[in-house]
């Protein structure tokens, strides 16, 4: 699975969500790119910070899905 964003222009939104939910997680800037931790904490972290990621991402899709049924319903 690529991780290219579908729109090129999305990245810079994503990187940001990526900076609020790892703030929201309590987790610093520093361990974002994991440079300097193990593979093992990096690996927890990433995966930690992927599972929000995507479940927001999910709720945002579904959210506008809902609301464009209800203006095509209420139209």
């Amino acid at each position: 699975m690529s991780k290219k964003p579908a729109i090129s222009n999305a990245k810079q939104a994503l990187n940001q969500m990526k900076l609020e939910i790892a703030n929201e997680l309590g987790i610093s800037n520093s361990h974002i790119d994991g440079s300097n931790d193990t593979s093992y904490k990096n690996g927890h972290i990433g995966g930690n910070l992927g599972g929000v990621m995507s479940r927001r991402l999910v709720e945002m899709g579904e959210e506008q899905l809902l609301r464009e049924y209800n203006k095509k319903i209420n139209n």
